[in-house]
């Protein structure tokens, strides 16, 4: 999509739409993470959290064994009763930009326009990370450290590199799935403490993508603790509504923003409010897929 420089092309509502979409995927760490599906216009949502292993549904006779197959024989059955069962509701957050007569009229202002709705993308993306990290956070169940651990600071903690592999391992050694942690997640403070560690005592230095086997990212939501995922068995989801009237790119890129566009000709001064909003829910359905380490 070609955006020109005219503000009466900047300010269509697939335009918006198109830009706020731009600026909220590339950081939007979470929502890339997790799969999406369209509610299609139902605000409550029904979702399966399994709690337990594989070998404890083995144990309870929920899950069978597979047998030896032989003509004519009978295969176990598989109930589903052990899978709990919760439901949520959407929730929607959004806000309006006003832009003046003189403003939108004007093709010079062109650029504090664009500049202004970027940064309400960036707005959105950070409420919408900082909402899944306190479900995920909340919903944690995989297993941490014995002890609270010291704090990850640029003053030195020998202890990093014993934290990461003491958590990868509890986390690896969970009976059921190959649970595998990907990606952890720290205060950014809390990074560069590891990143001066590594540096310090690794000879190739240190290299984010690549903390034994994981990746290690700063971010802004945490002010403390260490969030960990395993990103393969995608433990959380996504749940959205969009109104076809003001969504034009969820087909084509899964955009769940909703942009309307509103003049206002019979106001003083006159004017164009640009309102951009969500609809959405998020949900764990793998909490034994994610730690969450008080004390780093």
């Amino acid at each position: 999509m070609l955006i020109t420089e005219k503000m009466d092309k900047l300010l269509q509502p697939s335009s918006v739409e198109f830009i706020l979409y731009s600026k909220m995927n590339p950081t939007m760490s979470m929502l890339g993470m997790f799969n999406k599906q369209d509610l299609h216009g139902d605000k409550h949502f029904a979702f399966a959290t399994d709690r337990t292993s594989a070998e404890d549904d083995i144990l309870s006779g929920i899950l069978h064994e597979p047998v030896e197959m032989e003509e004519a024989s009978q295969l176990p059955q598989i109930e589903i009763s052990g899978i709990q069962e919760e439901s949520g509701h959407t929730t929607k957050l959004g806000f309006e930009m006003q832009f003046t007569e003189e403003a939108v009229n004007d093709d010079k202002n062109y650029s504090n326009v664009q500049r202004t709705l970027e940064r309400a993308g960036y707005v959105m993306q950070r409420t919408l990370n900082r909402y899944a990290y306190q479900v995920l956070i909340s919903n944690a169940q995989a297993p941490t450290m014995d002890n609270t651990p010291e704090s990850w600071t640029v003053d030195g903690n020998e202890n990093i590199d014993d934290d990461v592999k003491t958590l990868q391992r509890a986390f690896n050694n969970q009976e059921g799935y190959d649970y595998n942690m990907t990606n952890m997640y720290v205060s950014k403070e809390s990074l560069w403490g590891a990143e001066d560690y590594y540096d310090a005592t690794r000879v190739n230095g240190f290299d984010p993508n690549n903390v034994r086997g994981m990746s290690l990212t700063g971010i802004q939501e945490l002010d403390s603790g260490l969030l960990g995922i395993d990103a393969n068995l995608k433990p959380a989801m996504w749940y959205y509504n969009v109104h076809p009237e003001d969504n034009t790119w969820n087909d084509q890129f899964g955009s769940f923003i909703n942009v309307n566009r509103v003049e206002q000709n019979d106001e003083i001064p006159r004017g164009l409010k640009i309102q951009m909003y969500v609809e959405f829910g998020f949900a764990v359905l793998e909490p034994r897929a994610v730690l969450f380490q008080e004390g780093i």
